[in-house]
């Protein structure tokens, strides 16, 4: 799960230098809720649909991210 943490932050952060993200987390009384491993996947599968966006550069960038993931 940390590396799907890992993944998620550094596809956000290539993503936002280019297309601003608005992100939406559930907080109880100040802590975050547990996430399950089937959300975070889809909460990076909606990042990568914003891949055709992207400039060529950064589009290389997340692929090279990906792959290293074994995505």
């Amino acid at each position: 799960m940390a590396s799907l943490d890992l993944l998620e932050r550094k596809l956000l952060r290539i993503i936002s230098d280019i297309d601003p993200v608005r992100l939406k987390r559930q907080w109880v009384k100040g802590k975050k809720v547990p996430e399950s491993e089937v959300e975070q996947r889809m909460r990076i599968d909606l990042l990568l649909r914003r891949l055709d966006k992207l400039p060529e550069a950064k589009r290389q960038e997340v692929l090279a991210l990906l792959k290293w993931f074994n995505w």
